[in-house]
């Protein structure tokens, strides 16, 4: 019979619950969480859930509310006890049977069948997300998330967030304890079984099993070795993925829980594919009296079996992670272990997927034009300049400080033919919400919001190019004349290019320097080309100004390739405001035979007064409002006098405002500020004689003297 009184949830159960059933929930304001209604699966904000009872009402369509279970039923139909086991399962807390124990913990146990995670709908870009793993800690908290995508290629990727306390998430695990996956069901249970991923985990449970993993995969067995107390004297069964990983994830989990496991079994399934796992075993027709029946007849493990069993398999002598890995060690792996692969090329021989490039140059020379004429052959799936190699079609991404995408951006790319669908405009990141529930952003920088624009890749699914414009006006903090600090920025973010296989294009000017090797006179510490894989020049040709040269500085990873030549043309296309004139790169149709060296000997490098250099300083540290007080000190650092950085603030009409009665002053760019003369708009398209602004300064500016 039904239970009699209401169930009480735990702020955390509701939490956990909320996430696995609407997970794109926001919370709007303190008292309420709002998101589109998942019962008549709605499009505006109009379903509302109290984060303190749980309780949920829309006021849309359905006009109607309840409580978590009426939700449930709502969802997902069934009887009174079905729906109460399937809450339980999802925020996993375990319901004792009628003789007062908790649910079965072995396979010789009576229990009833659990549903699978419901899928989740596609996202943006083509990625789907196929399931949300929560993890709890003992009291059902939720900590954060697995989350599992599959990518148009059918390649399944796992993105992991947390929540950030106002109802959205922060895609990292920073200071978030790791624990397993059913935390509170393993806590109660005799014996568990440990697959390695979640989806396993649910398989388990269908079952009527106790069955837990760790988050990361076979990647992240190590954690094992800091959850001793959590199997401490439980029966331990242990199933290996049918791969090299996969087995030798299962030792290094022996190993680490041998001393502290009642016993420890490792389980074969036989007849697996490669790769294959407790899932397919079970789709090819396993069933729980034949898992039962191998379980009973695997032999339990103690070191030496360990070692023999490790040897059969053909794994190292002893596991890689024989307890946890004290900070400052180092991680290491045998090249035996590393698949060999070639290079993946997006622009054959020049820029790679996967790695970060450089396209440096001279203001007015077309740096931008270059990345446009890129984009527009990598969205259509077109042909390469010269030797006319075919491009594979896919996303681009652009982040770019300077040009507006209405006025500037979106002009040129239409002008060229870019397939305006596959290109995407990174515009801001959500800060929050006020109280009112209206949306707050803030500047994307790279020392903040790597994790975000990692989530943003898997998100669109098929990005192939991120084009970052200028890099220096996206360093946040760090100082881009101080190669440890730029070296720690561009680590990761040449982690992330190799991670979403993306090619990370970087546009740079050139300093002021009158030495003659063209990769020295790239701005900015010598960390910016030294990260980079290859880095390249635009330049004017020496016997014609009209034509510009782009021209290898450097190629680690591809032959070494001649320069090529392009001019920029003036174009006109329509809008809803009539004709707009805008200009796009056409390319030479043979390459040429200066190198970057050669040009830059030929060329008195541009003076730049110290009044200019400290407009671009200004330009580069003030993308996001800067606090006044901190401004000289940064200066100073970067050779900038009291006067001339007056002077330069002065020029730019800098705004300088307090943000509050007992805030400090801070310093932040006009809106519209117009842009460097290298992305202006051309009076004279052809000729590079002038070149005007489409955007003027003077339109609500604020000048308080410095």
């Amino acid at each position: 019979m039904p239970d009699s009184g209401p169930l009480i949830f735990t702020l955390g159960e509701i939490s956990t619950y909320y996430a696995a059933r609407v997970p794109h929930l926001m919370q709007r304001r303190a008292a309420e969480w709002r998101g589109p209604c998942p019962i008549h699966e709605g499009k505006d904000d109009n379903f509302a859930v109290d984060p303190n009872t749980g309780r949920w009402f829309c006021h849309s369509t359905c006009g109607r509310g309840g409580d978590i279970l009426e939700l449930e039923a709502a969802l997902a139909g069934g009887d009174f006890p079905t729906r109460k086991a399937e809450v339980f399962r999802l925020v996993g807390r375990i319901e004792p049977d009628h003789r007062g124990n908790s649910s079965r913990t072995n396979g010789n146990s009576a229990g009833a069948t659990l549903a699978r995670p419901t899928k989740l709908p596609s996202t943006a870009g083509g990625s789907r997300e196929l399931a949300r793993y929560p993890y709890v800690d003992r009291n059902g908290s939720l900590l954060f998330e697995v989350i599992r995508y599959l990518k148009p290629d059918g390649e399944k990727v796992f993105r992991q967030c947390r929540p950030d306390g106002r109802g959205g998430v922060v895609w990292n695990l920073d200071g978030i304890e790791r624990v397993p996956f059913r935390l509170p069901k393993l806590l109660m249970a005799e014996t568990v079984y440990l697959p390695e991923g979640e989806k396993d985990v649910h398989t388990l449970e269908e079952w009527g099993l106790v069955a837990s993993c760790n988050p990361g995969g076979s990647g992240n067995s190590g954690l094992y070795a800091g959850w001793t107390e959590y199997f401490r004297n439980r029966h331990i069964v242990i199933l290996p993925d049918n791969d090299v990983p996969g087995r030798n994830h299962a030792t290094e989990v022996a190993a680490a829980l041998l001393d502290v496991a009642a016993s420890i079994r490792i389980l074969e399934l036989p007849g697996l594919p490669a790769k294959g796992d407790v899932t397919d075993w079970r789709t090819a027709g396993g069933t729980i009296e034949q898992f039962v029946e191998l379980t009973d007849a695997a032999a339990m493990v103690d070191t030496a079996a360990l070692s023999e069993l490790r040897a059969r398999w053909g794994l190292a002598d002893e596991p890689h992670h024989q307890g946890r890995a004290e900070a400052g060690a180092l991680v290491t792996r045998r090249l035996s272990d590393i698949e060999a692969k070639p290079v993946s090329w997006l622009w054959p021989g020049r820029i790679a997927r996967g790695k970060v490039s450089i396209v440096a140059g001279n203001p007015g020379l077309g740096k931008s034009q270059v990345t446009a004429s890129i984009a527009v052959v990598v969205s259509t799936g077109g042909r390469w300049p010269v030797d006319r190699t075919q491009c594979t079609p896919g996303d681009v991404v652009f982040l770019s400080a300077e040009d507006d995408p209405a006025d500037t951006l979106r002009p040129r790319l239409e002008a060229a033919g870019a397939n305006l669908h596959r290109i995407h405009v990174m515009d801001s990141v959500i800060l929050g919400y006020t109280g009112e529930g209206r949306q707050q952003n803030r500047a994307f920088n790279l020392q903040r919001d790597m994790e975000a624009l990692s989530a943003k890749l898997t998100e669109l699914g098929d990005v192939a190019a991120v084009v970052i414009d200028p890099i220096t006006a996206f360093l946040g903090d760090v100082d881009s004349h101080r190669n440890a600090e730029v070296r720690a920025l561009l680590a990761p973010l040449s982690e992330l290019a190799a991670q979403h296989r993306t090619a990370i294009i970087g546009v740079s000017h050139l300093n002021k320097s009158a030495g003659t090797e063209a990769l020295m006179r790239v701005t900015g510490s010598l960390a910016f080309v030294a990260a980079a894989r290859a880095a390249y020049l635009v330049a004017q040709d020496p016997e014609n100004p009209a034509r510009r040269f782009f021209l290898p500085m450097k190629n680690n990873i591809g032959p070494d390739s001649a320069g090529l030549a392009f001019r920029i043309e003036g174009a006109t296309v329509q809008s809803a405001a009539g004709p707009l004139e805008t200009s796009l790169v056409v390319w030479d149709s043979t390459p040429v035979t200066a190198t970057a060296d050669e040009v830059m000997r030929t060329q008195v490098p541009e003076h730049v007064s110290a009044l200019r250099e400290a407009e671009e300083w200004l330009r580069g540290t003030l993308s996001e409002p800067t606090p006044a007080a901190e401004i000289p000190r940064m200066a100073a650092e970067a050779g900038i006098s009291r006067k001339t950085l007056r002077r330069a603030s002065d020029s730019l009409r800098i705004i300088k405002e307090k943000t509050g009665m007992k805030a400090g002053w801070v310093w932040s760019l006009p809106p519209k500020m117009p842009k460097t003369s290298e992305d202006a708009q051309q009076n004279c398209m052809g000729t590079f004689e002038e070149v005007g602004h489409l955007r003027k300064s003077e339109d609500a500016i604020v000048e308080v003297e410095l």
